[in-house]
């Protein structure tokens, strides 16, 4: 029991502390890598927006994207993905030379979309990105700036959740994370919501991967750098209710991923790759089972007193805040109240990912949340 204590609690430690120092410590080696904003014109962009009954939020995203600043070219491609109700209808009423459609009759998933969307681009540069997803109004400026720099072949932005949720402050860490990990080149995934890669290095995806999992994978195997642009950033909506369905789905398809291209990361000798994706993603997605493990590890060693005894208290202290968070969940409240119970159930559904990846069971269709 001793023994199961000591390696669940020191690969918690390493997931969320020593691993945040270890990136501090390599890229303060690195040298800053600087914008070479005169070095090559702003190239042209595809902005790739795949859609399910979004018709709340189409028409609010597309005057977004014409409202947003670029010095080049950008276009945007909106693919229906067998909507249900007016997306495509509404889409098609805002077409234009620089907003193109593309229906697909029925619903075949995100990774189906992505294909159509990339297929048709005409942009040197593909950026990806959701419906109910806002662009700042330099976005677009923001994250293709970085790909003037002809090593770079992927660049993440970030989302800003409004309000103090657990979807805030999780972005807030994981964000921390990617800024360190981009000072080495390597992100251990993009955000979906805003991303930009270089059409050369887009492959048509297998429609079970996620793809913002996918792409920075992609482009360190093609010895192309990924980094944050932290300034690029979009507005989203976080939904408690809808999260635990969303992280199951996630990290299911992101832990596919990770075993189908490791043997070619590992091939191309990719090994900082390696590091960062099973550092950041896969011991993050054993938080739970390794709480688990300490926790039950924990209850026979603290009968003999001494720091055991003492972890038992803190882990059953955690315990009833989770469950206060849990109350107050029910009852309609959110915030910082909440956080260890959402930190629960967001570990949790992880896990539950990480499982179904195991059992085959990686869903291919998805829901969009609401706005």
């Amino acid at each position: 029991m001793t023994s199961l204590f000591y390696i669940s609690a020191f690969l918690l430690l390493y997931a969320y502390v020593l691993y945040p120092a270890l990136l501090f410590a390599l890229s303060a080696s690195y040298p800053r890598r600087a914008d070479r904003e005169e070095v090559n014109a702003a190239p042209s962009l595809s902005i790739v927006v795949a859609a399910y009954n979004e018709e709340r939020c189409i028409a609010q995203k597309i005057q977004n994207f014409l409202a947003c600043r670029y010095s080049g070219d950008a276009e945007l491609i909106v693919i229906c993905d067998g909507s249900s109700d007016c997306t495509a209808q509404i889409a098609e009423s805002m077409a234009s030379d620089r907003v193109r459609v593309i229906r697909q009759p029925e619903r075949r998933g995100k990774g189906v979309a992505v294909n159509a969307g990339a297929a048709a681009a005409r942009g040197e540069v593909l950026v990806f990105t959701d419906a109910n997803a806002m662009f700042a109004a330099d976005a677009l400026e923001k994250v293709a700036l970085p790909l003037r720099d002809k090593s770079i072949g992927l660049v993440t932005g970030v989302s800003r959740y409004p309000g103090e949720t657990i979807g805030s402050a999780y972005q807030r860490y994981e964000q921390m994370l990617k800024g360190l990990e981009s000072r080495l080149g390597v992100v251990a995934g993009a955000d979906g919501a805003l991303y930009a890669m270089r059409r050369e290095l887009f492959k048509p995806l297998d429609p079970a991967l996620i793809n913002d999992f996918v792409h920075p994978i992609v482009a360190s195997i093609a010895g192309a750098q990924s980094v944050m642009a932290g300034d690029a950033f979009v507005l989203e909506e976080f939904e408690t209710a809808g999260e635990f369905a969303r992280q199951v789905r996630m990290v299911s398809q992101a832990a596919l991923v990770y075993f189908r291209l490791l043997p070619d990361l590992i091939k191309q000798r990719r090994w900082l790759s390696i590091l960062v994706l099973t550092s950041h993603k896969m011991l993050r997605w054993l938080t739970a089972p390794m709480l688990a493990i300490g926790v039950i590890a924990t209850v026979p060693l603290a009968s003999d007193g001494g720091i055991f005894r003492v972890v038992l208290a803190l882990e059953m202290l955690f315990a009833i805040v989770a469950a206060l968070g849990w109350i107050a969940t029910r009852r309609g409240t959110d915030g910082k109240a909440t956080f260890a119970y959402q930190f629960v159930v967001l570990n949790c559904a992880q896990a539950v990912g990480l499982w179904r990846c195991f059992a085959g069971e990686v869903p291919v269709l998805w829901e969009p949340r609401k706005l």
